[in-house]
């Protein structure tokens, strides 16, 4: 597989042509895409994506919603280690995550939420 490369909801180019990810750099830009992606934002569907307003007041709900959209990226076998703590002055989650994926283990280390 091969995806367009995304940085920071940007795609950088290089002489004049799009950068191109593939193996484990790909799917860990679906990951990061996944946990960025708000409940019902998704136009081909709305059941994609994670509650944030619900997970507010539900850190249980939020952390199974986390982990099932990682594990929900083609490639993902399974998840090695995940935690999530919550930063009042960003309003914002810390999500750690270890997984292991069919390229071989990577490790998640991003905010969402913001």
């Amino acid at each position: 597989m091969t995806d367009i490369l995304m940085n920071n909801n940007r795609l950088p180019m290089y002489n004049g042509d799009f950068i191109l990810v593939q193996g484990i750099d790909e799917i860990k830009q679906h990951i990061i895409t996944a946990l960025n992606t708000f409940y019902t934002d998704w136009l081909l569907n709305f059941e994609k994506g994670i509650d944030y307003a619900f997970g507010m007041r539900n850190e249980e709900f939020l952390e199974h919603d986390c982990k099932k959209q990682i594990l929900g990226v083609e490639g993902v076998t399974a998840l090695l280690n995940f935690s999530m703590t919550f930063d009042r002055q960003i309003m914002g989650w810390h999500i750690f995550s270890g997984i292991k994926t069919v390229y071989g283990k990577l490790e998640i280390n991003e905010t969402i939420g913001v």
